[in-house]
């Protein structure tokens, strides 16, 4: 471990971390705090409501629900939850050109706003619940006898556990389980005739089990534990956390029933957040570049212009390229990147 940031630099090493940036409003005030206390009020926020939507907005007027959201990530009063908010985004990477529905992708994104920092097995229910989500996955096409897999897979492979910790069975049960979860128009309904009550094994679990119960399930592994905890290690601290690292955070997620704002507690704390030699170790995503230039210089609001530079690099917000999400790190060194690139 290298020399600690310390006041002044470490307060704009949490700022552009856990949020976008230091803007000239709120430099003074963050900085007054001094670190500890920059970090509590950042998790303090946390717990505050999701703003009401903006004045006269229209989910179905061409990009406004990113205008609306970059607006938040600018000038809003929680960056943290903004920022996990962004990070749950390409976690459970969900696109409007299959969803082909703005107000349900704007839904999702407010319920990463209200969920994001609590338990992440509740936040995987509400999410196998969202009806942008099951669109997404074809839930809809999921029923007793013809078993659709896309979202089994997904849920374990992307969302919970990584590749390699699941059997080609657990996909087949976890699918079954979910059996019956769909939508009409825009909410969530569930179809008992459509659900398949036969046992199933989940990771060594047998029962009549439902899509709550495997989440349940999946969600207490101790490898969900160290996949989630990796993730968050390199998305608000450094892109190579140690085995030690994420075992510490993993042992806070098992501890606390999975509770995400506890995790981000330590690793902010953490002395490797704030170590010299990992200062610039994050490549920043487009939307986290953009924002942060346009905070540092002061704007209030997004201008316009904005969204087509997004679209340039290849990062538009509700539109990621694939269930993988964007791209992460060094991968967006380059000079355009295009939305379809993996």
């Amino acid at each position: 471990m290298g020399t600690l940031l310390e006041g002044d630099a470490a307060v704009g090493q949490l700022l552009r971390r856990a949020g976008f940036g230091l803007s000239p409003a709120d430099a003074a005030e963050y900085r007054k705090l001094g670190f500890e206390g920059a970090v509590r009020r950042l998790l303090d926020e946390l717990a505050e409501p999701t703003p009401a939507d903006p004045e006269g907005f229209d989910a179905y007027v061409p990009g406004a629900i990113q205008q609306a959201w970059l607006d938040r990530m600018l000038g809003g009063r929680t960056p943290l939850a903004e920022k996990l908010a962004l990070f749950w985004h390409g976690h459970f990477a969900t696109s409007d050109a299959k969803v082909q529905e703005p107000m349900l992708m704007w839904r999702q994104y407010l319920l990463f706003r209200e969920l994001g920092a609590r338990r992440f097995g509740d936040l995987v229910e509400s999410v196998s619940r969202d009806v942008a989500m099951i669109r997404w996955l074809d839930g809809n096409a999921n029923r007793k006898g013809l078993p659709n897999e896309n979202y089994g897979r997904e849920l374990q492979e992307l969302f919970t556990l990584g590749i390699g910790n699941y059997t080609e069975t657990d996909i087949r049960e976890v699918a079954r389980a979910f059996t019956g979860w769909g939508s009409r128009h825009h909410e969530f309904v569930f179809t008992e005739a459509f659900h398949d009550h036969g046992q199933k094994t989940v990771h060594g679990q047998t029962g009549d089990w439902n899509g709550d119960d495997v989440v349940r399930i999946i969600t207490s592994l101790p490898r969900c534990h160290e996949f989630i905890a990796g993730k968050l290690l390199r998305f608000f601290s450094h892109p190579d956390p140690s085995a030690a690292e994420i075992a510490e955070v993993a042992t806070v997620l098992s501890k606390t029933g999975g509770d995400v704002r506890s995790a981000l507690f330590v690793i902010f704390r953490r002395p490797a957040f704030r170590d010299a030699g990992r200062e610039r170790a994050l490549v920043k995503g487009a939307v986290e570049f953009l924002i942060g230039a346009l905070r540092a210089v002061g704007a209030r609001r997004t201008p316009l212009w904005a969204h087509g530079a997004l679209e340039r690099m290849g990062q538009i917000l509700f539109r990621p390229p694939s269930v993988k999400g964007w791209p992460s790190g060094t991968a967006w060194l380059t000079s355009s990147l295009s939305p379809a690139d993996p």
